[in-house]
């Protein structure tokens, strides 16, 4: 019988290759206050050779046990095996390893025993894949314990990186750092994610690509993890990998059971690749790929649940007020139907505050035939397409929701079908801007006022409005949307600001553009919107503002960015592409950057033509196309090239009189003496009215 003590100091066994845990080790070297080291970690972290690592730095005697012996030897006689000859040794470390592979009851006896017993300075280190079978509070408040799991185990991208170059990989720093964040820095993950790559030419694409139920991991997980579970656990892990987190009643109503907190927490102590998310540790996760791997497991071994599990995860989220897993386990669940429904009364929130992508993600689980099916999901999806930009999708699924609904007879049922269908007549504008006008109305009608999708109607009709020139009228429904839409639509704020913005800007009120485009920049910084493509109209209204008051590092900025985001969008639709590429434009000239703003005008000329009735865009085309006539005449630039009307303008520069108050006492338009003072400024080249009185003063053009 092999004993259960090795009283000498083991052999090193720590293997060459593997990587060092050296910051580890140094911490436990360094203890010697501590009477008990506790590292409980799944396989494949490395407890063994953490172990065998510290022994060779410990100057320490270490007592190696032998787990699998434990059941039968006298743990009395083991205990003083150990204790007996302490006199003579001094410190020393007693490791038990591998601990799981011996009787729970075993265990506990033979370290109550040694820890009542040990002698100052020695310590007791205990690893397994298990927690240890005995009371641990005590012993933490007297700060008596060492505890070394998954999170001081994991390795972090600098270690892994050695990993994957063991193994004869080599892949940038970016891709292990998504690697580590994919396995959570589980060694063994590591290693074996580099052998399933092999020698596949796009290594790291693989990489990204990998899951837990790769082969060459669903196989360490089946023989490591699974195999060491009872068949109630097993069949526990494996039906509960439908989940993303898992609580007690949770599992309780997916299983069908009873009883599934208890059971929660045996899984926990059994393996530790279930891992907690609350302190009172009634919430719970799996390690990412484990998950992966159960869910291979489940579907090899009983296909027909998956369906039903995920039904059953729905209907409780959605009781529970969970609508983004309800619907998630709705589109797991194939339910075409019920992911349609709870999309189609939420889809106003997705699409406004930010969280398009998500919806984008769940409309990607389905065919275009499935999604143009049923009037709800394929309206939904019209909405959240739109938001992306895809405005040819957004509208073949318009038409299909329609279709849909006349088939079913729902073309009359529900109100906010027939609202959304009308809203998505609104936005896309085919009937001309007299359509948009009548679809945006009809939209509101069909909504009571407490409806999320009332913004989104103001905001339209508002902006049909003002295209056919009504800007009082347009004011009031803009203003009222943008305060309905502050808590629950950020992106419908924004845009009901930057569409009055633009109204101020022809009124020649840049104060109030100033201070509507300035909200409309802080709601789409705060609300993480400024990479939304929907949003490139507030950013050409705040480049054309604050290029007019002389801000231009401001202004290229929001310049930039509204250009990156039209591009996103392409054509889109024509009236907003042509309203974010005038104002552009405008930015572009007061920029001095002529190039760019004929690119843009041209963009918008053509766009304008597809929209019919507006009665705005002439007079935006005529001021841009003035302005650059009067930098073509004026193209030698400097003081001596000022004309006389110039000049008399230049009298007024310094007085802090706007442009309609010196039009009024010079008898012109306000438009007149914009045109002539940006020709003042770009002849004294100056980006701004201050600029240009300096330089004025300093050609001795004003007097003193």
């Amino acid at each position: 019988m092999k004993p259960a003590v090795e009283p000498a100091r083991r052999a090193a066994r720590t293997r060459d290759g593997l990587v060092k845990r050296s910051t580890l080790v140094r911490r436990l070297t360094g203890s010697r206050d501590a009477t008990l080291v506790v590292i409980v970690a799944p396989p494949g972290y490395g407890k063994s050779s953490l172990l065998s690592e510290w022994a060779d730095h410990d100057p320490r005697p270490f007592v190696w046990l032998a787990p699998e012996t434990l059941e039968s030897v006298d743990l009395r006689s083991t205990a003083d095996a150990i204790l007996a000859p302490a006199d003579d040794r001094g410190e020393f470390v007693v490791v038990l390893d591998d601990a799981h592979l011996a009787p729970p009851q075993a265990v506990r006896d033979l370290l109550e025993m040694l820890l009542a017993e040990l002698p100052a300075g020695a310590m007791v280190a205990f690893s397994s894949r298990t927690e240890p079978p005995l009371p641990l509070g005590r012993l933490r408040a007297r700060r008596g314990l060492i505890e070394v799991r998954v999170p001081e185990l994991a390795m972090m991208p600098a270690e892994a990186s050695l990993v994957l170059r063991q193994a004869g990989l080599e892949v940038d720093f970016t891709t292990v750092q998504a690697l580590v964040r994919r396995t959570e820095g589980w060694p063994a993950g590591l290693y074996l994610a580099a052998l399933s790559v092999g020698a596949q030419p796009d290594a790291a694409g693989a990489l990204s690509r990998l899951r837990g139920d790769d082969h060459h991991l669903a196989e360490y997980f089946r023989e490591e993890v699974l195999s060491a579970l009872p068949p109630d656990l097993t069949e526990f892990a494996v039906q509960t990998s439908v989940l993303d987190e898992l609580s007690g009643p949770l599992c309780d109503a997916v299983l069908e059971t009873r009883g599934s907190a208890l059971t929660l927490s045996r899984l926990e102590h059994a393996i530790a690749l279930l891992r907690p998310l609350d302190p009172a540790h009634e919430l719970y996760r799996w390690h990412g790929l484990f998950r992966d791997a159960l869910g291979a497991e489940l579907r090899r071994t009983a296909p027909e649940l998956v369906q039903v599990l995920h039904e059953r995860a729905c209907a409780w989220y959605e009781a529970h007020g969970d609508t983004d897993r309800a619907i998630s386990h709705a589109v797991s669940a194939r339910d075409l139907v019920h992911a349609g429904d709870l999309l189609w009364g939420s889809i106003v929130g997705y699409v406004t505050q930010g969280r398009n992508e998500i919806v984008q993600g769940w409309l990607a689980s389905f065919t275009r035939d499935e999604l143009g099916g049923y009037a709800p999901l394929a309206l939904a999806a019209a909405h959240s397409f739109l938001a992306a930009g895809n405005a040819a999708e957004a509208r073949h699924l318009a038409v299909a929701a329609a279709a849909a609904a006349e088939r079913s007879r729902r073309a009359r049922g529900p109100r906010s079908l027939r609202a959304g269908l009308a809203g998505i007549d609104a936005i896309v504008g085919r009937a001309g801007v007299g359509g948009m006008r009548e679809a945006a109305e009809r939209a509101c009608e069909l909504e009571p006022e407490d409806s999320p999708w009332r913004p989104m109607c103001l905001f339209l009709r508002g902006t049909a409005l003002h295209l056919t020139g009504d800007r009082a009228g347009a004011v009031l429904l803009l203003d009222e949307g943008a305060d309905l839409s502050a808590a629950t639509a950020p992106s419908i704020t924004s845009l009901c600001l930057a569409q009055a913005a633009m109204i101020a800007i022809e009124q020649q009120d840049w104060d109030t553009a100033a201070e509507l485009t300035d909200r409309a920049g802080r709601v789409i910084e705060e609300r993480g919107l400024a990479e939304y493509p929907i949003c490139a109209l507030a950013f050409a209204a705040s480049a054309a503002t604050r290029a007019h008051h002389g801000r231009a590092d401001e202004a290229k900025r929001d310049l930039r960015s509204g250009i990156e985001l039209l591009t996103l969008l392409g054509d889109f639709i024509p009236w907003y592409g042509a309203e974010a590429r005038i104002l552009l434009a405008h930015a572009s000239l007061w920029l001095a950057d002529v190039v760019g703003a004929r690119t843009l005008l041209a963009e918008a000329s053509r766009l304008a033509r597809r929209t019919s009735g507006v009665a705005v865009f002439e007079h935006w085309f005529d001021d841009a196309w003035s302005y650059m006539d009067a930098l073509a005449e004026t193209s030698l630039a400097g003081p001596s090239s000022l004309t006389i009307a110039e000049l008399r303008i230049l009298r007024f520069l310094p007085s802090h009189r706007s442009f309609r108050e010196i039009a009024a006492q010079l008898g012109v338009s306000a438009n007149t003496v914009k045109t002539q003072a940006h020709a003042v400024y770009r002849k004294l080249g100056a980006a701004s009215r201050s600029e240009a009185v300096m330089r004025a003063s300093d050609a001795g053009l004003l007097g003193q």
